[in-house]
């Protein structure tokens, strides 16, 4: 590479600007430094020309960023992540927050499975009366068919019963049980 002045990398612009490695990338894409792609070891990377920093006192920094309350510490339960850098207090006041935003969901949800359970229990119970009816049906068309009675065992109605008499079904009744029933007809 040719020195035609000084060339930081991204580390050190960031370090010199008080910004984050990220912060300095986004400005060399958004074409806000004068950079050039190098090559390394590690792989591609900017050489970022110090002149092209300007005045670095007019970007943002993070120095005036408030210390952590508490030094960061590993996280018990998982050591790749990082430890709470909150206290107690404001860790429960953001879970009785959230517990409070979460509480219609809750009920609702609970509401849902309630119904969901009285459904399934129906339909379970439908399922079952229609394996029964199933059940019926190949057993009477598996059956031998009945002799008709006698005549003289058949009620006759009489002048003064008023009840109705329903009609035989047309075909007989295997026929009206196969239509009844999703049989061949």
């Amino acid at each position: 590479m040719e020195e035609q002045g000084e060339y930081l990398t991204i580390a050190e612009v960031a370090t010199l600007l008080g910004v984050h490695r990220n912060t300095v990338r986004n400005r060399v894409k958004a074409g806000r430094y004068k950079a050039r792609k190098v090559v390394t070891p590690q792989g591609e990377t900017y050489a970022i020309a110090r002149d092209s920093l300007g005045d670095p006192s007019q970007y943002p920094t993070n120095g005036d960023a408030q210390p952590l309350p508490r030094p960061v510490h590993h996280n018990r339960d998982n050591p790749s992540q990082p430890g709470a850098l909150v206290s107690l207090e404001q860790q429960a006041q953001a879970d009785a927050i959230v517990q409070r935003l979460l509480a219609p969901f809750i009920a609702e949800l609970g509401e849902v499975r309630e119904q969901l359970g009285k459904v399934k229990a129906e339909r379970d119970g439908q399922a079952e009366t229609i394996d029964n009816l199933r059940r019926q049906l190949a057993e009477a068309q598996s059956a031998p068919p009945a002799a008709p009675p006698p005549a003289s065992a058949a009620p006759t109605p009489s002048a003064h019963d008023d009840t109705p008499v329903a009609p035989a079904p047309a075909g007989g009744f295997r026929a009206w049980l196969r239509r009844a029933f999703g049989g061949e007809g």
